[in-house]
């Protein structure tokens, strides 16, 4: 999928591609598709084993190990590490510094100014948009067509900002979808704050 709002930053990761860059920052807000442009700078290069890693200390210690032990080329997604803690940022560092031939890092965040300068500073970044609507339809449509078609009608689909947002309401249950269009109706001035609260925090057979 071709993407209006990641025009731009596939023709950044298509050159860096080129030149085969080690080390690649993408940052930009939630669900604006970081990850799918990580999976796509994989593809530019040709490599088909691709691993998204969560930003934490033991999580990226593990992918390091597991790196020096393969020859096969890899690129690693280190997903958010704007959310993660310092001592990840420290521990991707030492990644970034001693790079392996055969490993290829992309890291995404949402807000540049929580990722350390010296971080910053060895990748090259490449900065993402919101999606536009056209881009969140095109999504669904290949996501779950029939569900999408029939999601569109309902007032549910005005909350859709992002992929992530599309991502979510199309793997929600027909309850659930009935649950979230009426909870305008549950929301009673007679009730508690907490009721309240708790209604817009769960749905009916009290799941998150």
């Amino acid at each position: 999928m071709n993407f209006v709002s990641q025009k731009t930053p596939t023709l950044q990761l298509m050159d860096l591609s080129n030149s085969r860059h080690h080390s690649i920052l993408i940052e930009g807000p939630q669900g604006c598709g970081k990850t799918y442009l990580a999976k796509q700078y994989a593809t530019m290069l040709n490599v088909s084993d691709f691993e998204v890693v969560r930003c934490s200390v033991d999580t990226i210690r593990d992918a390091i190990d597991e790196t020096c032990r393969i020859k096969n080329d890899v690129v690693i997604c280190l997903e958010n590490l704007d959310e993660g803690v310092l001592s990840a940022s420290y521990t991707i560092l030492k990644f970034l510094e001693e790079p392996m031939p055969n490993v290829y890092i992309v890291v995404t965040c949402r807000n540049l100014k929580k990722v350390p300068d010296t971080i910053i500073s060895r990748s090259a970044v490449v900065s993402c948009g919101p999606p536009i609507d056209k881009d969140i339809e095109e999504f669904a449509e290949n996501k779950n067509k029939q569900k999408f078609d029939y999601l569109k009608t309902k007032n549910i689909w005005n909350c859709v900002r992002s992929f992530k947002d599309a991502e979510y309401i199309l793997s929600m249950n027909d309850s659930q979808i009935s649950y979230f269009t009426q909870i305008d109706k549950m929301m009673s001035f007679s009730d508690t704050v907490s009721n309240i609260i708790w209604k817009l925090g769960h749905y009916e057979d009290n799941a998150e």
